[in-house]
């Protein structure tokens, strides 16, 4: 979004407002051109629910593209001039708040599919700072951990060093050159800034933030633009998720006089709002095996209410390096530009997500071994494999999307294939930092503990 003009009473913007768009240079392991064979049509009809129909002679990267959008929210114009707000570096910028209809969509598609997308939610002059200080504090932490005087650690060559990462206070090794960095120095300045500005402007809440640990957001607390963890759209849509309520029932729970509680109101119930980290995924990442990030509580049925989601949003923003190209240089990150406007390809690549797969019954049948007791068993694998095929949405971020997933969906993070800067100018260049927010219901506890590892920078 650009803003054309401007006067003291009115400014005009013009939005270019597309479906959701798909990272097609990733997974090349994945046939995407192929027609959706009539067997894995009839076996997604059995087993997602119907809201998208598979269109005769209908490719896989068509039906992905449609797929993708039907769980994507496009944020109109109205909707992204809302409200104003200052960053952390006291520059004015637009806040996109959504309306209550798009709340209402975003919370639908979270408990039927698991996932949605939300284009242009966040200011990026919100989450690119967050990028830059969670680079700073990896750059900072590889030659920390290669210069370790009795365990050193080359994070950047994996295969040459002596020693195998661990994981620490810090920072979680997910697998080689892809790492999960929840705090550092630059990060916890920004933190604390962040925090303390949004605290400030909470003035109707009781707002308490620790450091590293999670924030328990109430029903009282609507949030605040001034930072995009405390954005009051994400705060609603978590909100509604966790507390799915009949109005009839909910005058029934009793229980919720105990400790200190306003009784049966029908009021959501509080949460845990995690501090913001990130997955760093460098070039030469591979695919990450396909994996859902907590269990099921309870097997009873197909998909209680959600208990634990992941917030995603890039702390990148994509360019076209024109330049580059004009100077006959290849780029280190190589993004598809089409008539100007990004096509969705990238080779730092992104994180790749399975529709309805929340569902026990979902993955059950998109990943149960087999029992050996079918004489048609290479039928069944060809449609399971095909079947997760079909389900695999691979959505292209910017700058100020969102993801918010159920944490039983299946995903993984995909390879970056970009190339690593060897003019030494940019030691960042390729990597991928990816931001996060943990959100669990209150009474969940997630069973990593962190803190009490060996510490990497004191």
């Amino acid at each position: 979004m650009s803003c054309v003009s401007t006067s003291s009473s009115f400014s005009v913007h013009k939005i270019h407002k597309r479906a959701c768009l798909v990272n097609a240079m990733s997974c090349p392991w994945m046939d995407k051109n192929a027609k959706i064979e009539k067997e894995v049509a009839s076996a997604f009809e059995k087993t997602c629910r119907n809201d998208v129909k598979i269109a005769e002679d209908e490719s896989y990267l068509h039906f992905e593209l449609r797929l993708a959008s039907q769980v994507t929210i496009t944020t109109s114009v109205a909707e992204r001039t809302r409200e104003q707000t200052q960053t952390s570096s006291s520059n004015a910028v637009y806040a996109t708040i959504l309306t209550d209809a798009n709340i209402r969509n975003a919370i639908s598609n979270l408990r039927n599919h698991g996932l949605v997308i939300i284009k242009g939610l966040l200011p990026p002059e919100q989450t690119i700072p967050w990028g830059k200080v969670v680079l700073d504090d990896f750059t900072s932490a590889v030659e920390t951990l290669k210069n370790h005087t009795t365990r050193p650690v080359d994070l950047l060559n994996p295969d040459k060093g002596i020693f195998e990462p661990l994981n620490y206070k810090e920072m979680a090794m997910r697998e080689d050159l892809r790492v999960d960095l929840r705090s550092g120095p630059s990060m916890e300045q920004l933190r604390a800034k962040e925090n303390s500005l949004a605290s400030q402007a909470m003035t109707e809440s009781d707002v308490v933030d620790k450091s590293n640990q999670p924030t328990i957001i109430t029903s009282d607390n609507m949030g605040t633009v001034t930072s995009w963890r405390y954005h009051p759209s994400i705060l609603k849509i978590l909100k509604g998720l966790f507390n799915p309520t009949d109005a009839a029932l909910s005058k029934g729970n009793f229980g919720r006089w105990n400790f200190g509680g306003n009784g049966p109101d029908g009021s959501p119930q509080p949460f845990r709002l995690g501090q913001i980290g990130s997955v760093v995924s460098c070039p030469g990442s591979g695919d990450q095996a396909i994996h859902a990030d907590t269990p099921h509580l309870f097997e009873n049925e197909d998909c209680h209410p959600c208990h634990y989601c992941n917030v995603f949003t890039p702390g990148y923003k994509i360019t076209n390096d024109v330049n580059d190209e004009l100077n006959n240089k290849t780029p280190c990150v190589q993004n598809e530009f089409l008539d100007g406007l990004w096509t969705g390809s990238s080779t730092m690549g992104g994180t790749a997500l399975v529709y309805d797969s929340h569902r026990l019954s979902v993955s059950a049948k998109l990943l149960s071994e087999s029992d050996g007791s079918s004489s048609d068993e290479n039928e069944r694998t060809f449609l399971r494999r095909q079947l997760l095929q079909l389900l695999t949405l691979r959505p292209a971020l910017d700058a100020g999307d969102v993801v918010i997933f159920d944490n039983r969906t299946l995903h993984y993070g995909i390879a970056n294939t970009s190339k690593c800067d060897t003019t030494g100018n940019d030691l960042n260049a390729g990597r991928r930092p990816l931001l996060y927010l943990n959100c669990s219901q209150s009474w969940f506890h997630d069973p990593k503990n962190w803190d009490l590892r060996e510490s990497i920078f004191s």
